[in-house]
């Protein structure tokens, strides 16, 4: 009970929309706890002050949130080790981030001929370990980056631009073209894999069955016929080009084009 203070009418989803949900939440709850002991004619006003504070949670999850709280998921992490220069600081970053050193030696062991993977690796154990954290404002601490490299608006503008001047329309891709492309991107053949939508176990195997015996180029073009087979929809000349930029590879898609 609230020792019979009145408890005020709720304020407008509007004005709810603004409010901190971190510093504010519990205290609005307890102020709308409502007595079951109340009167009759309070059962109109405590159903919309229950409707309201289920709305209030539904809004403050789905508003907009500021570029500093993006959510850095896994193609934003990627992008991020992508455009970071000094690669060979993954270990100290780590260890800034919270990583324990076993999980540093886990990386270090599994992808230690692979700065870039190595790098990347770092940055989804340590989303893993501190999702609460997982987000621009955090991480810039650590790391100098401008936060434009993560729009691709002006990049696929530009592909489209040139897809226009070649007359190039969304052609099939054959496996021609995926030897051609597995020679310029069979340096980052697991990554592109992943991103193009092939699970991990899928590309162990390819790894485990060409890696060794017919080298990284192999393992990159079996990738993409896989890929390509899996899902055909989206193997075409277009469609993986804005793939490559959504990757941050826009320097990949614009050599492809060249093969036209």
């Amino acid at each position: 009970m609230f020792n019979e203070e009145k408890i005020p009418f709720v304020k407008s989803i509007k004005s709810i929309h603004y409010l901190n949900l971190n510093n504010n939440q519990t205290e609005i709850c307890k102020k709308r706890k409502i007595s079951h002991d109340d009167d009759a004619g309070d059962d109109e006003t405590d159903s919309h002050r229950e409707y309201k504070r289920k709305q209030f949670k539904c809004i403050d999850i789905k508003k907009k949130k500021s570029s500093n709280e993006v959510i850095l998921d896994d193609k934003i992490l990627w992008i991020i080790s992508n455009e970071y220069e000094n690669l060979n600081e993954w270990k100290t970053l780590g260890n800034s981030l919270g990583l324990s050193a076993q999980d540093i030696l886990l990386i270090e062991h599994k992808y230690k001929n692979d700065l870039l993977e190595c790098f990347y690796q770092c940055l989804l154990k340590w989303r893993l370990r501190q999702p609460e954290n997982c987000n621009w404002k955090f991480l810039s601490k650590f790391l100098k980056l401008n936060q434009s490299i993560l729009e691709s608006k002006n990049s696929r503008n530009y592909l489209e631009k040139m897809l226009e001047s070649k007359q190039i329309d969304n052609l099939k891709l054959s496996e021609k073209f995926f030897w051609f492309a597995s020679d310029l991107t069979c340096e980052n053949w697991k990554s592109l894999g992943r991103f193009l939508g092939l699970k991990e176990s899928t590309l162990n195997q390819i790894e485990s069955k060409y890696n060794q015996s017919e080298g990284l180029r192999e393992c990159c073009y079996q990738m993409f016929l896989i890929w390509s087979e899996q899902f055909y929809s989206d193997a075409y000349l277009h469609n993986f080009c804005l793939k490559l930029i959504d990757m941050n590879f826009k320097f990949y898609a614009v050599e492809l084009l060249e093969f036209f």
